[in-house]
Parts: structure tokens; sequence; C-alpha cells
């Protein structure tokens, strides 16, 4: 599906009162050459394995000027092929907004995971390449075509990602990175939402909206979709119909250009669903300053200075922790996990995962290290 949606990245926002939700990305300076790079993986140029369709995020300045640009973006890859955790490490030319557009593209960096020595995936770092093509008076809006420059001694040059737009009028918009989600799609909903063409196969979409005032979102489109036409993207727009972001955060929210998010959404593959929260993003943590209290103390009579306890637990519709209960700690049968029960239930987490699922009605590990600073009383 080829979208002529462009959008003119908003680098402003920077200086907004905390929450820091909308807009939050901040390029460091980055070195004169591209970094060496530490992952060897192969990306093919098949669309399916990296970047397909999407609505392109573009630095006004850099549009107006036909300048083209490259970012080498490096990031957590996780088990499913997701972008995460991605930061700039090359940035070409400087300071003209690259590397945040890079950024706001994370959503749509759906690559082939590292395979472990078992065969299967694994998390791992790597490099991203990104190019940016500078439009011509003549340009129709193309699709994302990616390659894959295999390098030699085991290396690889990132996956290089060209992006060629038409010179069609660019909208100015503010893109909402991170955003606290206070309704969002459920684990029922995602299994109902399977569309009838999926193929049994597990698919990935990116709706890509604009966000109301109240929160609510709206103007959805398919900004990605894998596999292609198998009915994903549809179905990604339907689901964003159950997301809202927080109020507190769209009180933050400048007026003005419209407030767009992207919203990645898995379909696991039916019977392959699994209601365990494995990448949560945490919006509030346990009490530091109460850790050191729930120290336990048959540990401590052991002279034990620190120990690791596991709770888990059920995620409410809040995003709070729930009917925690003690898992295995190490050392085990000190009273580590049931300290980690009592920090547990001051937690919270956003109501959308780092890897594109649900969270509310799921179960998650929660692993918490205790430490005794015996200079206290």
């Amino acid at each position: 599906m080829l979208l002529a949606i462009v959008a003119a990245a908003a680098t402003a926002a920077a200086d907004l009162p905390p929450p820091k939700t909308v807009s939050p990305l901040v390029v460091t300076a980055q070195p004169k050459e591209a970094p060496p790079v530490d992952v060897s993986v192969s990306v093919t140029s098949n669309e399916d394995s990296a970047i397909g369709q999407y609505v392109a995020v573009w630095p006004a300045g850099a549009w107006e000027r036909r300048i083209d640009g490259h970012v080498v973006l490096t990031c957590l890859v996780d088990v499913h092929g997701l972008a995460e955790q991605c930061r700039v490490a090359f940035e070409k030319p400087a300071g003209r907004g690259f590397g945040t557009a890079a950024l706001e593209l994370q959503p749509t960096l759906k690559l082939d995971p590292l395979k472990g020595a078992d065969g299967r995936p694994v998390a791992a770092k790597m490099n991203i390449g990104l190019n940016f093509k500078a439009p011509d008076s003549v340009n129709n809006l193309q699709d994302l075509a990616s390659t894959a420059a295999i390098g030699g001694n085991g290396g690889i040059n990132a996956a290089n990602l060209s992006i060629s737009q038409n010179p069609i009028a660019m909208r100015d918009i503010i893109m909402m990175n991170h955003p606290v989600w206070v309704e969002a799609a459920s684990f029922e909903d995602l299994a109902k939402a399977y569309p009838r063409r999926g193929g049994g196969v597990e698919g990935y979409a990116v709706a890509h909206c604009e966000v109301e005032r109240n929160g609510f979102l709206t103007k959805c489109v398919a900004s990605k979709e894998l596999p292609a036409a198998r009915g994903f993207g549809p179905a990604a727009i339907q689901l964003a119909h159950h997301f809202k972001v927080s109020p507190e955060v769209m009180k933050y929210a400048p007026h003005g250009a419209p407030i767009e998010v992207d919203v990645p959404i898995r379909f696991p593959a039916p019977g392959a669903e699994d209601r365990t929260v494995e990448r949560p993003s945490w919006l509030a943590g346990f009490d530091p300053e109460q850790a050191p209290k729930l120290f336990p103390p048959e540990a401590a009579a052991k002279g034990l200075t620190s120990g690791r306890g596991v709770a888990r637990c059920v995620v409410t519709p809040e995003g709070t922790l729930a009917d925690c209960a003690p898992d295995a700690a190490e050392p085990n049968g000190l009273g580590f996990s049931e300290a980690a029960v009592k920090l547990a239930s001051t937690m919270r987490m956003n109501l959308w995962s780092a890897d594109a699922q649900p969270v509310e009605g799921g179960t998650v590990r929660v692993a918490i290290r205790l430490n005794l600073d015996r200079t206290q009383p």
C-alpha cells in the first residue's frame, strides 16, 4: 500500500515541561565517521524483512532545500525483529534533523532478528542505516526500497534504507513518542482482530493516527503492514480505536500543528497467543527508600548482603500489579521473593508493551535485587 501522506518532523517540544512524552527525542553530538559495526546480521532486500509502507517523517528544512541525509541507528532488535531502545550512532549532515526523523521511524523498523546457537531468535543490538533521498520536481511518492550491504570479515554495513518522496505539500506535525496509554486494546481485542486473510502466520502493522485533545485517536492509516495484503493493516486501524493517551500527557501537548502517533501492533498466529508480558514499559517503579527496609532478616543473619527476588503478578486495567506471588529467588528460601512482592505493589506499566502487545490481564515476572547497607543501623 502506497500512502500519499508526508509529514514534516517537528523537532521542537524538547523544552516542554514533564512528563516529556511529546517528541522527547534528543540527538547528541555524533562522530565524523560512521562507527564500526559490532553485529553481523543479514537483512534481505525483501520488503517483508525490512521497512515496507509507512508514513514518512522528514525534517522540514532539509525537505525544502532538497538535502540528502544518512543516519545510522543503533537499536536493540528483539526476538520478533522489532527495533527498541534506538539511538543515533551517526548522522550526516549533522544538525539538519535527520537523526530525529530516523528515530521517529522506529516503529516501522521490522527486521530479521539474530539467531542463537540453537537457531532461535535472540535479542541483540544492530546498526541500521537509513538513507534519506531528497525529491526532485517530478518524482512520485515511492515506497521504501531497502538493501543489505554485507561487509567482509563477518561484519555488516547495516541495512541501508532509502527514502524517496514526491514534492507534494508538506504538513507540519508533532510526533508523539512513548505515549502514556490509559486505554489500549486487550488480548481479547487482539485475538478477535486477527484477519481472515491472515493465513495463520504472525502479522505486524503500524497504525499512524492523529491524537485528539481528549486523547483518543482519529484519522488512522496503516503505515506498515507485514505480510502485505493479508488484512493486518485494516485490523490495526480498527484496533487503534481502543487506544487513548493519558489526559495528563495531553495537558502538555503544544497547540498548533496536529499531534500524531504511531501504534505498532503485533498479531500472534492463532493458537500462539501468550499472555506473558515480556517487554513491559514501566511508568512507575518501586520505592528505592523502602527496598533496604525489606531486606530479609534471615538472609542478613546468614551474612548475605545481596539477593534477587522475583514476584509473579497480574497486570490490572490501570497497569498496576495485583495478585503477586513469590517466585524462585537467588538464593531461594530466604525471603527475597517475598520482599519483591511487597515492592512490586507500587509499580505501574504502560498499557501497551515495548514489543507491540497488550498487557492488561497478562502475567509479568518482576525481578528485584536487594542490597544490604551494613553501614546503616
